[in-house]
């Protein structure tokens, strides 16, 4: 595939997210593994509208061009470097996720889609915020390992794929099979 190509899915993909609310103005990141050593990702308070919203950088070479780049490009870099099949990871704010989160330690879908999907997922708890800040990228990346998906209690998802198309429609499979259940009579 030709990196312009990428590239318009890349922004696509960003544009449709933003259209939901699930990744906004420095909220959220988006990224996307090239080779084995270079991902795209989106830089820091750039609207995805801007022409310089994402940047190509070195996935195992911390460089001038990571500060410009979001707040999560280490846990994005953690998580290609732990898990090799990932080529795809949004972290994205679903309000219908980030909501059951808060009073729920699993998200259990009770639609067909969300069923054959994702099933059952843990939702993580920060108890800590300290240790939680110095270990985040450990923590996301074990938990992807098992899921494709981690859910952080009132803040938000982390999801994996093996291309950009899967992982959004992971993104809005959850976010809907969320809106269901808290809607549910149950």
């Amino acid at each position: 595939m030709v990196i312009s190509t990428i590239l318009d899915e890349y922004k696509l993909t960003a544009k449709i997210l933003y259209e939901k609310n699930m990744l906004n103005l420095a909220v959220g990141s988006i990224s996307l593994k090239l080779e084995n050593d270079k991902m795209i990702i989106n830089n820091q308070n750039k609207s995805v509208y801007e022409e310089d919203f994402c940047k190509i950088v070195h996935i195992n070479k911390k460089d001038l061009s990571w500060k410009e780049t979001s707040k999560d490009i280490e846990i994005h870099a953690r998580i290609y470097k732990d898990l090799s099949y990932a080529k795809a990871i949004l972290n994205v704010f679903p309000l219908n996720i980030i909501t059951y989160s808060l009073e729920h330690t699993y998200f259990k879908p009770i639609d067909y889609q969300g069923q054959q999907i994702l099933d059952k997922v843990k939702i993580i708890e920060i108890d800590d915020v300290q240790k939680w800040e110095e270990n985040k990228d450990f923590i996301i990346s074990k938990n992807l390992r098992d899921k494709n998906i981690v859910i952080i209690r009132g803040f938000g998802v982390y999801i994996i794929a093996r291309d950009i198309k899967e992982a959004i429609k992971k993104a809005i499979i959850l976010e809907n099979s969320a809106a269901i259940l808290l809607n549910s009579p149950h």
